[in-house]
């Protein structure tokens, strides 16, 4: 959703000591009240932190790890030795165009949906 603020809300958000970058988070993670609003409840923030928890444990899981991709297709996945490694990130591969994996990327279709993992 691209939301645009007015100009009261801008005044409002500086004045309530919050910021146009908390708008996003409360959207999306906010419990709808009525047809126009969302509130964020103590609920929704302890299920947000759960979500990111399971998220952080799972990037210090797949540190390391690499996804070669060809024409949108995983060719394989591993974890490459460090002489590899360095390797790779001297540009001395042998994929040409591959991609380095264990970057966070949305791969709905692969990952599941993350939101509702919780």
């Amino acid at each position: 959703m691209n939301l645009t603020l007015t100009q009261h809300a801008e005044s409002r958000i500086r004045q309530r000591g919050l910021r146009e970058s908390d708008i996003p988070m409360i959207v999306d993670a906010g419990t709808p009240v009525d047809d126009d609003s969302l509130l964020l409840l103590a609920q929704d923030v302890d299920r947000e932190i759960r979500r990111r928890k399971q998220e952080i444990s799972a990037l210090e899981r797949l540190r390391g790890c690499r996804v070669v991709i060809a024409a949108d297709k995983v060719v394989t996945v591993y974890r490459p030795s460090r002489r590899t490694e360095k390797r790779l990130l001297r540009g001395q591969h042998r994929h040409g165009n591959a991609s380095d994996a264990c970057r966070t990327t949305n791969h709905s279709s692969l990952a599941g949906d993350h939101a509702n993992a919780a």
